[in-house]
């Protein structure tokens, strides 16, 4: 990196510390939840409007485009039918002088619902900073690193420093409901020599992540009043059956699978409902559940799938009732499995920016999924996740980030950049 220009630019993020706090409240201020996993559509066009104004304000012109699901259903992913009208993700491209790195910085815009607004101790869309930490619906997930990486693009076009690489800046909705934001940029043609996704890693580098599935399973009986149970058949017995079998799946996969840099597999049973009243042996339960599993051989999800089913099916052929009257099984969402190897150039690079901004740098993996698998198992982008803000505060109530660290993130992707895309002579 060439020190003036570093230095140039730095002085600049300096000067407009308190704006880049100011932005990331705007932003956290506008509701971009997604509703029904995506499915049911979502309001990111708030908080996207405030990043096409952003790139206007620097001289670029945003691409603003929506998710078509006629071109995304192409390429089998299973996050079919959501709706994407007054949804758009917005795309600035920086144009580098030539013979450099191009890279693209990924985020999405998009957050889960609040949930119980109650249990809130901030409002979810109030901005509200105490203590030193910026809180809100989206904070840290990843509102903080979206808008780090948009204006530590915007430190170096003020500070006129010329890239010999393209720089591409993607603000992506409907991540939360799959990625099919993501998707539908690379479908649209943006490709780079590497990706940085800023989800919320404490500013750990992150060259993995796991992949997920997302299975509803309804389970019929009959339904009795309940002071003759023993002549009806309950449902919401018969789907714990299940999940015991897919427990006993989960503690297999524990003990025998292993990654450097993540945790085990797991079987998550997030919901369950069933029955009409306390007086009736229950008719119908549903439950659904997401499991996470670990990068592998390229069928790896597949393989994953054939577990879960064949558990399913071989719980089912022990039990009577369930070998008549199986379950329907229903995948509803599903990402891959990423990795990238640690000594790769985008990992040491951004590895490297880290340790020159905090003066340490940890790697490891994302226990979740993101978008960084569709760069490098569709587009074979090498990406990498790292980002501001503590995992463990997203999706949760009162979610907040450090202002601290948001700050130094701004000035960790501004050295990324210079380093990665290179600086014209």
């Amino acid at each position: 990196m060439v020190g003036s220009a570093w230095e140039r630019v730095q002085a600049v993020l300096a000067q407009r510390e308190e704006e880049a706090v100011r932005f990331l409240a705007e932003l956290v201020k506008a509701d971009t939840q997604v509703l029904g996993h995506g499915i049911d559509g979502g309001r990111e066009a708030a908080g996207q409007v405030l990043i096409s104004a952003r790139l206007e304000q620097m001289g670029i012109k945003p691409d603003v485009f929506e998710p078509d699901n006629e071109r995304l259903a192409r390429y089998g992913l299973g996050n079919t039918g959501h709706q994407y009208a007054g949804r758009p993700n917005v795309v600035g491209c920086l144009p580098g002088a030539g013979g450099g790195r191009s890279l693209m910085l990924n985020g999405h815009v998009d957050t889960m619902p609040p949930g119980d607004v109650t249990a809130w101790p901030h409002p979810p869309w109030g901005g509200v900073i105490e203590g030193g930490r910026l809180y809100g619906l989206g904070a840290s997930d990843m509102k903080a690193g979206l808008a780090g990486m948009l204006l530590a693009v915007e430190g170096i076009a003020l500070a006129g420093v010329p890239l010999k690489g393209d720089l591409i800046f993607a603000s992506v909705v409907d991540e939360e409901g799959g990625g099919n934001g993501t998707l539908a940029c690379l479908d649209r043609g943006y490709r780079a020599d590497g990706a940085l996704i800023a989800e919320p890693t404490n500013m750990e580098v992150q060259p993995a992540h796991m992949g997920f599935i997302f299975y509803s399973v309804k389970v019929s009986g009959k339904a009795l009043h309940s002071s003759r149970k023993w002549a009806g058949v309950s449902a919401i017995e018969k789907a714990f059956k299940i999940i015991n079998a897919l427990e006993e799946l989960e503690k297999r996969w524990l003990l025998t699978r292993r990654h450097p840099l993540l945790p085990g597999p797991s079987i998550n049973i997030g919901e369950i409902h069933g029955g009409e009243a306390g007086s009736t042996v229950p008719g119908w339960c549903e439950f659904k559940l997401c499991l996470h599993y670990l990068p592998g051989s390229v069928d790896a999800g597949q393989k994953v799938e054939e577990e879960i089913l064949n558990t399913i099916h071989l719980c089912c052929q022990g039990d009577s009732w369930l070998r008549e009257h199986p379950p329907v099984v229903t995948k509803y969402q599903e990402g891959t499995p990423f990795e990238v190897p640690v000594e790769h150039p985008l990992v040491r690079t951004v590895a490297k920016a880290v340790e020159e901004e905090k003066g340490h740098v940890k790697l490891s993996g994302m226990p979740a999924g993101c978008d960084a698998r569709y760069f490098t198992a569709l587009a074979g982008i090498p990406c990498v996740i790292c980002g501001p803000g503590e995992p463990e505060e997203a999706h949760s109530a009162g979610e907040s980030v450090n202002i601290k660290d948001y700050l130094s993130f701004i000035q960790v992707v501004a050295r990324f950049i210079l380093d990665w895309c290179g600086l014209e002579e």
